[in-house]
């Protein structure tokens, strides 16, 4: 009797194991995600830059003109 406990203990032990390993995994998963997300961010931020500082030289372009 007791070794059917021991086993079924065992059984549920191991089923607990594998859902903190996908845990683990979604876990990793949204932390990739934030990243990619974190670099489209600062690609963006860049790209606002850029179209800043075209805005700036166009509006010197005129002010010459």
């Amino acid at each position: 009797m007791n070794e059917d406990k021991s086993l079924v203990d065992g059984a549920k032990s191991l089923v607990n194991g594998a859902k903190r390993l996908v845990d683990g995994d979604k876990i990793l998963v949204n932390g990739a995600k934030r990243l990619v997300d974190g670099d489209k961010i600062l690609v963006n931020g860049d790209k606002s830059l850029v179209d800043g500082d075209k805005i700036l030289v166009n509006g010197v372009q005129r002010l010459i003109k």
